[in-house]
Order: C-alpha cells, then sequence, then structure tokens
C-alpha cells in the first residue's frame, strides 16, 4: 500500500521537525512537505497534492479556518486536520465551519494520533465527545451568512442525515454505507455541531422538518 502523503503546516521549526519524525516513523505516512505560513501551505498543496494537510491553530500570517477554506475550495478530496492546543469551542467551530475534517489536543498520544489520522484519511471524519460537547455548547444552529445550517453539511453528512431522518439506526446506517460504525457516530457528532441540534432525536427531527425529500437510495455492501 502507497504511504498516505502529508503537509504539515506550523511555523515552529523545532515543532515541525520533531512532528515530521513521529509520523515518519509508522510506515503508514509521508510527510512531503513543510509548510511555515499558510500562502506556504496552499502553494505546497497544489504541488504536492497531498492526502492530509495537519495544521496548527494558527499558521503564520493566518489561521487554520482560513487556510481550511481555500483548501476545501479547490481540493475536495484532502483532508485537514487542527492539532491545536487551545480547545475553546469557538475555535473548533470555526475550523469545522471552514471545512476541516479534524480538531485534535496537541497533548494526543502517537498512537491514538496514528489511528485518528487513519480514520480521517480512510473514511474523512474524526471528532472525539469531548470536542463534539464543546462545540455544541456554543452552537446557535445556524451558519455565519444568516443561510440554512444545511448548507454547512458535506455530501456524506447529508446522507448520513437523509438516513437519520429515515429511522435507520447506527449499524444498519453503516452497514448501508460500507463504514463502521464508530465513523457513523463521528459523522453524527459532527452533524450535531453544524446544525446545532443535542442528539440524535432532535437531529431526526430537525431533518424531517427541513429536508424536502426522502432519504437517496443507497447501495447496500
Amino acid at each position: 500500500m502507497s504511504s498516505i502523503r502529508i503537509l504539515l503546516v506550523d511555523s515552529e521549526r523545532l515543532v515541525a521537525e520533531g512532528f515530521q519524525k513521529l509520523l515518519e516513523s509508522f510506515s503508514e505516512f509521508s510527510v512531503v512537505a513543510v509548510a511555515r505560513d499558510g500562502l506556504s501551505a496552499l502553494r505546497e498543496v497544489r504541488r504536492e497534492q497531498p492526502h492530509l494537510v495537519i495544521m496548527n491553530l494558527s499558521p503564520a500570517g493566518s489561521n487554520s479556518a482560513q487556510v481550511a477554506r481555500e483548501i476545501r475550495r479547490d481540493f475536495q478530496h484532502v483532508r485537514i486536520v487542527v492539532l491545536a492546543t487551545n480547545q475553546q469551542p469557538v475555535y473548533m467551530r470555526e475550523a469545522f465551519v471552514a471545512g476541516a475534517n479534524a480538531y485534535l489536543s496537541r497533548n494526543i498520544g502517537a498512537d491514538e494520533l496514528r489511528d485518528t489520522l487513519l480514520t480521517v484519511h480512510r473514511e474523512g471524519a474524526a471528532l472525539s465527545t469531548v470536542a463534539a460537547g464543546q462545540v455544541l455548547e456554543l452552537l446557535s444552529g445556524r451558519p455565519p451568512d444568516g443561510g440554512s445550517p444545511l448548507s454547512l453539511l458535506t455530501e456524506r453528512e447529508r446522507q448520513i442525515l437523509f438516513l437519520v431522518a429515515d429511522e435507520q439506526a447506527t449499524h444498519r446506517i453503516a452497514k448501508r454505507l460500507g463504514i463502521s460504525p464508530k465513523t457513523v457516530r463521528n459523522y453524527l457528532s459532527r452533524i450535531y455541531a453544524k446544525l446545532g441540534t443535542q442528539n440524535r432525536v432532535e437531529t431526526a427531527l430537525y431533518a424531517k422538518r427541513s429536508l424536502d425529500r426522502r432519504p437517496e437510495p443507497v447501495a447496500e455492501f
């Protein structure tokens, strides 16, 4: 299996070099470039075509949300991971709304980091229960531009929301989409965060009121 290509974005050289060595100690990862600021990060994404971009909360000359938004606009396939010391909900919310796939603490252990990055690469989402709870405390349920919260959802998140509205159980959703129940729960956490709902029942009711069609048919796996 080919290595998962990673772009690191961190303005602190020693931190970046240490993190690079850690990642490359795992056979699954290859760090293809290290960027010191947001502008360099965008340039390296275009040049290196990484699978994952891992950045700190405030790359020099920008912030993670700005960089994530630019990457998400032009490179839909790239997974974005914010690795931050600051766990305040306002920063988490900003990162997810901008398009980040995961928001992780810099205190994360090496093995947990490896497993989380593999999950993000393979399945597109990773969010701890603690992080989800913090985000939910802040969210109002509406995006910054005043539009529908549904506009914040990715295609996969909308697909899962359709199935939740159809009262499908987590294991059933996982089977239909060919992903694990844990990954479905990760997606649900992000859906709750973006919609401002507190639990599955509230989310299902919201979906039934808001969606103008029934769940899309999904091939069985």
